[in-house]
This record gives structure tokens, C-alpha cells and sequence, in this order.
């Protein structure tokens, strides 16, 4: 397994061994700013637009889009024999219907993330059929599927974005959510 180094390593600062070791400080602190990103758009909607049908996000809301993204944290938060299954996540409707629900899970996501020290071997359950035939198991690591949901939360909060620029233009979001990292370097550098 690899130990976590700071962010604030350099190179030439430590032996060999350490300069090959992964670093996943920057990947938590990324996620907590995606945290808290989603901490400010439910605290900026209310109750009535946290849950009701979006057109452009084909019926469904803003609370299912946010429990989509929170829960496939909560897979990994919650792994059991070091097998991250995200199909059999619970779907749980409290998160997309009940505010303060969301606000407890994100607490809660933040306590795990402190308590992260080092990557580890995990394997991932995918079944990427329609009939449930298609079950197979392969080897991953928790900095793996970390870096996954991360980048599958930006995705919807892309999609979030959408829907409270075309919905809820009142509400003003941070102007990188929902945008890649990588995006955002992009436009910096052009803009350079």
C-alpha cells in the first residue's frame, strides 16, 4: 500500500522510495471543495425546489441528482470486504427529498475523508448488462474509485448547473461547478 504525502511535497525533498509513493491530498481536498459545493447549492435552494421535477434534467430533481452523486461516496464510505458494489447502492430517497438528510451525509462524507491515510487494493462488482447476466469482479483501489466519483459527481453537477441556471437563475454557483479540473486549467491557460 502507499502512504499519503503532503501536498506541499517536492521532489527532491525525500528518498526515492517516497518520490514514487501516490499522493492523495490533493484528490481530498478537491472532493471537499466538491462537498462543499453541494453544501451551498442545497442550502440555497428551499424544500419545494430541492424536490421538485426539472424539465431539462428529464423530469427528474435537483435532490436525485444530488443523492446520485453523494451516494456513490457513501458505496465507498460503507465497503464492506473490500468489494465497492455500485449497483446495490441503497438509492436512498431521504436524500433526495429531505435537506438536512443531505447535510448529515456530507458531514459525515467529510469525517471519512479526514480519516483517509493511504491508498489500498480493493475490487469493484460491475454488471454492465440490461438483464443482470453480466456480473463481473475486478481489481481497483480506493484512490481508484475516489478519483471515479469524483470525477462522476462533476458530471452531474454539470448537469446540476443546467438546471439551476435555466430553473433557479437567482441562485448564483460557484463558476467552476460542475466544470473538469481539467476544463478549468484549460480556460486559464487561453486566458493567460
Amino acid at each position: 500500500m502507499n502512504e499519503v504525502t503532503s501536498e506541499a511535497t517536492t521532489s527532491g525533498s525525500y528518498p526515492a522510495a517516497a518520490k514514487l509513493r501516490r499522493q492523495v491530498a490533493p484528490l481530498i481536498g478537491h472532493t471537499r471543495v466538491q462537498f462543499d459545493e453541494l453544501h451551498a447549492l442545497v442550502s440555497a435552494l428551499n424544500s419545494e425546489q430541492y424536490i421538485a421535477p426539472v424539465p431539462v434534467l428529464s423530469k427528474s430533481s435537483i435532490g436525485q441528482h444530488v443523492r446520485h452523486v453523494l451516494e456513490f461516496y457513501i458505496c465507498l464510505m460503507n465497503v464492506q470486504d473490500a468489494t465497492v458494489d455500485y449497483d446495490s447502492r441503497k438509492r436512498d430517497r431521504a436524500l433526495e427529498t429531505d435537506r438536512s438528510v443531505v447535510m448529515g451525509s456530507l458531514n459525515a462524507l467529510r469525517d471519512w475523508m479526514k480519516s483517509i491515510r493511504q491508498d489500498g487494493p480493493m475490487h469493484l462488482l460491475v454488471d454492465h448488462s440490461t438483464d443482470g447476466s453480466g456480473n463481473t469482479r475486478m481489481g481497483t483501489s480506493l484512490y481508484r474509485e475516489l478519483a471515479y466519483a469524483f470525477d462522476h459527481g462533476t458530471h452531474h453537477m454539470a448537469l446540476l448547473r443546467i438546471a439551476v441556471e435555466q430553473h433557479h437563475p437567482d441562485i448564483a454557483l460557484d463558476p467552476d461547478f460542475g466544470v473538469a479540473p481539467s476544463t478549468v486549467r484549460d480556460r486559464k491557460n487561453r486566458n493567460a
